[in-house]
This record gives C-alpha cells, sequence and structure tokens, in this order.
C-alpha cells in the first residue's frame, strides 16, 4: 500500500509541475502581476522596479518560475498584494477551514443520500419512487448552484415569517404518497399512510407554534453569528445548512443516478443468484454482495466532483457570503491579488490529486479482487 501510494505521488508530481508552469504563465507572464500597485495614488517607479525585483518578475519565464516554484514549496508562496502585512498562505490559511467545512458538509450529504437513493431506485425499478427520483435528478443537475442558493435564501426569509412546519408538512406529504403508491419494503403502506397523516395533522394544528415569529430559521448568510465563534453550536448549524444544501444538489442528482445504473449491472449477475439460491435475504443480498461492487464506479465519480464540488463552493461561498477561499478567489481575482489567486489554484489542483489517490485506495477497500501492489 505504501509503494503504491508512493509510486502514484511521484506520477503525479510532473503533472502538478506542468499545471503550476501554465498558471504562472497566464497569471504572471501573460498580465501585469503588478497592476495592483500601479493603482496606489503616489506609488513611484522606484518601488513598482523593486516589487518586480523583488518576485523575479523582470527574468524569462522559465528562470521566474523557478523562483516561484522554489519559495512555494518552503512555504512562501508570497504578499498579499491588499494587505502587506499579510503573506498569501497566512489569507488563504485562514479561511481554509470554512471551505473544508462546506466541501465536508456537502460530500457526507451527497454520499449519504445519493448512493442509497440509487441502490433503492434500481431495486424499485421502473416503480412510481423510480419514476420520481428520476425527475428530482434531473432537476437538480439542471439547477444552477447560484440559482438554487437564492431560491433557498428566499425560502428561509419565508420562515421568518411563516415558520417551518412546512418542512414537517413536507416530509409528511412524502409518506403518505409512499404508502399510497406502496413504495416502502418491509412496512406495511397502511402505516406509512397513519403515521404521515399525523405529520401532516401535527404540522398544521401547530402551524403559527412551529418558529418563525420575524426571526431566521436557517441563516442565509456568514459563518457565525455575532459574539459566536464554536462550531460545536446550534447558531453554526443554522448557518451551515443552506450552503451545505445549495453544494450537494447537484452531487446528489448526479450520483444517484450513477449508482442506480451501476447496481441495475449486478442485480443479475450470477453471484447474487446464487446468493439468492444459498437462502440468503434480499437485504443481504444487496446490502453485502451487490452494493460492495456496484459502489466502484460511483467511487470515480466521487473522486472526479471533488474538484468540481470546489469550484461549485465559490459560487455557494459568493451567494451565502461563506467565508471561505472560494470567496476570497474571487475577490483576488477582481483586485489581482495575483499570489492569492494562485495559491487557491494549486490548493484545488492538490485537492483533485489527493480525492484521486484516495478513490484509487477505496477500491481496494470495496472490491477484494483489487489489489494496490
Amino acid at each position: 500500500m505504501l509503494t503504491y501510494t508512493a509510486r502514484r505521488l511521484a506520477i503525479n508530481i510532473p503533472v502538478l509541475l506542468v499545471f503550476s508552469f501554465v498558471m504562472y504563465l497566464v497569471l504572471y507572464k501573460a498580465g501585469d502581476p503588478v497592476a495592483r500597485y500601479r493603482q496606489i495614488p503616489g506609488i513611484r517607479a522606484e518601488d513598482l522596479q523593486r516589487i518586480i525585483k523583488l518576485n523575479h518578475l523582470d527574468e524569462p519565464a522559465l528562470p521566474g518560475y523557478w523562483h516561484w516554484l522554489t519559495a512555494f514549496v518552503h512555504g512562501d508562496w508570497g504578499v498579499s498584494a491588499t494587505n502587506q502585512a499579510s503573506t498569501a498562505a497566512h489569507e488563504i490559511f485562514t479561511r481554509m477551514p470554512a471551505t473544508l467545512e462546506l466541501l465536508g458538509g456537502a460530500l457526507l450529504v451527497s454520499l449519504l443520500i445519493g448512493a442509497p437513493l440509487g441502490v433503492y431506485s434500481a431495486v424499485r425499478r421502473y416503480s412510481g419512487f423510480d419514476y420520481t427520483a428520476t425527475g428530482f435528478a434531473y432537476l437538480g443537475y439542471a439547477m444552477p448552484t447560484f440559482l438554487l442558493g437564492l431560491l433557498l435564501q428566499m425560502f428561509a426569509i419565508w420562515m421568518k415569517d411563516n415558520g417551518w412546519a412546512i418542512i414537517p408538512l413536507v416530509f409528511g406529504s412524502i409518506l403518505v404518497l409512499m404508502g399510497i403508491f406502496r413504495l416502502r419494503q418491509g412496512l406495511s403502506p397502511r402505516i406509512t399512510v397513519a403515521v404521515g397523516a399525523v405529520v401532516v395533522l401535527i404540522s398544521l394544528v401547530f402551524w403559527n407554534s412551529f418558529g418563525g415569529h420575524g426571526n431566521l430559521v436557517l441563516y442565509t448568510g456568514t459563518r457565525f453569528s455575532f459574539g459566536n465563534s464554536s462550531m460545536l453550536t446550534l447558531d453554526h448549524l443554522r448557518h451551515l445548512i443552506l450552503p451545505v444544501v445549495a453544494l450537494s444538489v447537484v452531487s446528489i442528482a448526479g450520483w444517484s443516478r450513477y449508482q442506480r445504473s451501476a447496481t441495475l449491472d449486478v442485480l443479475n449477475a450470477d453471484y447474487l443468484r446464487t446468493a439468492r439460491a444459498k437462502g440468503l435475504s434480499e437485504r443481504r443480498v444487496i446490502g453485502k454482495h451487490a452494493l460492495r461492487n456496484a459502489l466502484l464506479p460511483l467511487i470515480t465519480v466521487i473522486a472526479i466532483d471533488a474538484g468540481a464540488l470546489f469550484s461549485g463552493a465559490v459560487v455557494t461561498e459568493a451567494v451565502f457570503a461563506w467565508p471561505g477561499i472560494g470567496s476570497l478567489f474571487i475577490k483576488s481575482s477582481l483586485d489581482r491579488n495575483v499570489p492569492v489567486a494562485m495559491g487557491i489554484i494549486m490548493f484545488g489542483a492538490f485537492m483533485v490529486v489527493a480525492f484521486n489517490l484516495i478513490a484509487d485506495i477505496a477500491y481496494a477497500v470495496a472490491d477484494p479482487r483489487i489489489r494496490l501492489n
């Protein structure tokens, strides 16, 4: 395992070097990296020349890139063009926990909902649940992240005056429909309808008692309320829910479709028929034997989508004013803060490489036939 990991890292190093060289040419050579400094009132030509000399911008591409790479590897990512008292690395790592929290929450929610949804759709293929899930998947996949974020903010503002009874009302209605169309296994449809009806009735009876009253139930911006800086609080969770939902909907839609297709491919496999012939329950056949083989395509998709989630976090953080490196990237791009923008781009490249490596290792865990040697 260690040998394989080291070999894969050695293979990815040239990829990162080529990528970083191209981005260096785009950001440092194709444009004017000191354009931000030129806008400072009263700056002298000697000051600009000193900045150019300090960052080796007067040198050809290869020597200049070598100086940048050497400094980058040693942790010197440059000085922020908008705050001379702060380094680019300090600004990035200060905001990194917020972005990692958002990405981690979106990955967890997408996996916990998308994979089971795809498996259940495959098991109940061509049923009402399958068609409904397919419709929601197409809608979620086609919904732009920024538009979904704005709609969620409007919904949160609506709940401010009307409370959050709409949530149990929708949940109860779904249970009623699931019972009517016999979409639940192992539970009587009548019980499902009865539970859903009770939830709907409670939400209607106590409609005016469930939150609201002019206060936000789910916050629409920032990471913490004023005076709170702890992540282990209900206040922080209320800030986190909407950005995570906005970022994970597209992934849930796509991953559920991939998981459904992969599960359908293995449901009629010979080893599953053998397992059923041995008397194993259908839940054990699906959960232990089919799922492990059906997870392999999803692992690949998750590794590829990890980078897409990072790019989606840029939009999500802008919509919800989330203080992560996504919003910092937008700000640094508008301010022509080249060192910070370059550091964030390289962080995204490292994430893609890391998730692909994790996916290769996860293959061996999910499928015993795969050996990393």
